[in-house]
């Protein structure tokens, strides 16, 4: 039996988007920058725009290239494959 991935609305309360994020609640509100929406004039009607979070967590991945991605027969061939050689 397959495992359903879980369903992320667009906007989450603060429980839920420190969910989404993997972090505990405390967690959050400590480090994320995102501010949320208020729906209400309660904080029970603030909700966190998934989109925002995703943007949030893409600027902390260290991972992302700074160049564009090479192909292996580049690094040999001084930047251009055998295909694309004159």
């Amino acid at each position: 039996m397959s495992q359903q991935a879980p369903y992320w609305p667009a906007a989450m309360p603060l429980h839920q988007a420190a969910a989404y994020c993997g972090l505990s609640v405390d967690t959050f509100k400590e480090v994320c920058p995102v501010k949320p929406l208020s729906f209400t004039q309660s904080t029970r009607g603030d909700r966190y725009l998934r989109a925002r979070l995703d943007e949030w967590m893409d600027s902390l991945d260290t991972n992302k290239s700074k160049s564009p991605v090479k192909s292996f027969g580049d690094m040999f061939n001084g930047g251009k494959s055998e295909a694309y050689r004159a």
